[in-house]
């Protein structure tokens, strides 16, 4: 008895590492983030691509009248959207402020808030939108990756401060 109590004393510790390297940490998280961020400056739709899970879903709202309606898109229609909307810019900017990242206690899944304000010029005149972004990741085949995003479009002035 007391040795089938060691020998599987000693098979979780050995485990344990592994079940370590298959959690999350806030540093993969964020690379993620930069590399996605990074990837939308340069406005490469595959860049973003290759960090959305194959199950990835983005939720837009969009207001009718005094309701708000939603629109739940997949991956494959986020890209194409983007893609061909970034086909009309002339100049884009893309910055992130304000992120926080909570990890799951189990290290499976992560969220993240952030503030973004977008900056663009189509057919000369300029546009300055500002999005409070709520993104949540996952482990997919050993990679963090995005599952979703949504949100909500900041009202008001949205015309970044200078210095930003």
């Amino acid at each position: 008895m007391v040795k089938t109590i060691a020998s599987m004393a000693v098979a979780i510790s050995i485990s344990l590492p592994a079940f370590a390297a298959d959690k999350m940490t806030r540093e993969q998280i964020q690379q993620v983030i930069d590399t996605t961020d990074a990837a939308a400056m340069n406005r490469d739709t595959q860049g973003i691509g290759e960090y959305l899970g194959e199950n990835f879903e983005k939720k837009i709202e969009v207001p009718h009248g005094k309701w708000m309606a939603s629109v739940k898109i997949n991956k494959d229609q986020y890209l194409a959207i983007i893609d061909q909307g970034w086909a009309f810019l002339q100049e884009y900017d893309y910055r992130r402020e304000s992120t926080v990242i909570n990890i799951a206690p189990d290290g499976l899944s992560a969220e993240s808030s952030s503030t973004i304000t977008e900056t663009s010029v189509i057919d000369g005149e300029k546009m300055v939108s500002k999005f409070r972004e709520y993104a949540r990741y996952e482990l997919e085949n050993g990679r963090v990756v995005i599952t979703s995003v949504g949100g909500h479009t900041l009202v008001g002035d949205t015309t970044p401060s200078s210095g930003q």
